[in-house]
């Protein structure tokens, strides 16, 4: 019992530094939320879980940073846009399509060399090429290419925000990235050569497309966020691969689901403005955000933290009292989560760590 609390006292402590940057992410949560709520953008949740988990490197790394994440951000909706038009009316190619869009973003975790640009594309091309598509009527693909769209958008509109403020709170106190004097590769040397990178995809887009068939077969809309959770909750590493990493991963879907459907019953009711709905939203970001703030274990179970409890308030753009969607949205996640923790959990490689991430 010792143990475990003095664990908890030292993931949680405070040290230099940390309010700032916790109060840097929650700052950048709020102006993507407040954007997205204003202009209606849909996927809103997905662009503040971006906004939470967008690595910050100070003021120039950044930008320097930002750029190429949002280059990623453009080239994730081209895929999808482009993939959405040509096979949304061609249901059996379409599945084929989608099969290799999650088979090239597990590829890309894998093997780029900077994790948080990998990330900038295969959340969008995920997203927005799987989420609802199957639903739209046949025939009349624009409602879904306007998902698509914004759903791109809202990203896009996060990662400049992220930007916008890590450069105007940037402070000379601030560490200073290491110049990088020589263009980095796109992926690691290995990347075409390993058959690991190759195994490695395979299993993501094995569970991938097993949540994709599962939501597809029982006729359950409200899943459409199991094939996103599978690659937000792809291992980067062979520790990742322990069952106590897949436990924790759980345990933050049941708090964060907890902390977003608690405050749809006991808050948001009293409240009918964007400033009522910005409490618990601010509330439940800083707590994701002092986690993933963490120099240890809690550093992933915040970032996990942020999905689940931004998808259950962001139901609709108005009050809502049905718990619905929340509970759907929820066992999506928990789909995702189960089905990439049998695939890598059970059925191991030896070497399929994910190269670190470069800020």
């Amino acid at each position: 019992m010792t143990q475990v609390v003095s664990f908890f006292a030292r993931e949680l402590a405070a040290y230099p530094g940390r309010h700032a940057t916790a109060g840097k992410i929650v700052l950048a949560c709020l102006i993507t939320m407040i954007t997205v709520q204003v202009l209606q953008i849909p996927n809103g949740f997905l662009a503040c879980f971006y906004a939470l988990n967008m690595p910050r490197d100070g003021g120039d790394g950044t930008l320097r940073n930002g750029i190429a994440v949002i280059g990623a951000n453009l080239a994730g909706t081209a895929v999808a846009v482009i993939g959405m038009s040509l096979f949304i009316d061609h249901p059996v190619i379409h599945v084929f399509y989608l099969i290799g869009i999650f088979f090239l973003a597990f590829f890309v975790i894998r093997t780029a060399v900077n994790y948080s640009v990998a990330l900038g594309f295969i959340v969008i091309s995920v997203a927005a090429s799987s989420v609802n598509i199957i639903w739209a009527t046949p025939g009349a693909p624009q409602p879904a290419i306007a998902t698509a769209l914004g759903t791109g958008i809202g990203i896009i509109l996060a990662s400049m925000v992220v930007i916008a403020v890590e450069w105007l709170t940037a402070s000379d106190a601030d560490p200073k990235p290491a110049k990088r004097h020589n263009a980095q590769p796109m992926f690691v040397a290995d990347a075409f050569s390993n058959p690991e990178c190759i195994a490695y995809a395979a299993k993501g887009c094995a569970a991938a497309t097993l949540v994709y068939v599962t939501w597809s077969v029982i006729g359950w809309p409200g899943l459409g966020v199991c094939t996103v959770t599978c690659v937000l909750a792809a291992p980067l590493s062979s520790a990742a691969y322990a069952h106590r990493v897949w436990i924790g991963r759980l345990g933050a879907w049941a708090l964060a689901g907890a902390l977003g459907v608690g405050s749809q019953i006991f808050i948001l009711p009293h409240f009918d403005s964007l400033a009522g709905f910005a409490l618990p939203f601010a509330a439940g970001s800083w707590i994701a955000a002092w986690l993933t703030t963490s120099r240890g274990e809690f550093v992933y179970f915040g970032r996990q933290m942020g999905l689940p409890f931004y998808i259950t308030l962001f139901e609709t753009f108005a009050a809502n009292p049905s718990l619905i969607a929340s509970r759907d949205r929820l066992c999506g996640i928990l789909l995702g989560l189960l089905a990439m923790w049998l695939v890598f959990g059970y059925f191991r490689s030896t070497q399929t760590d994910a190269p670190a991430a470069v800020n």
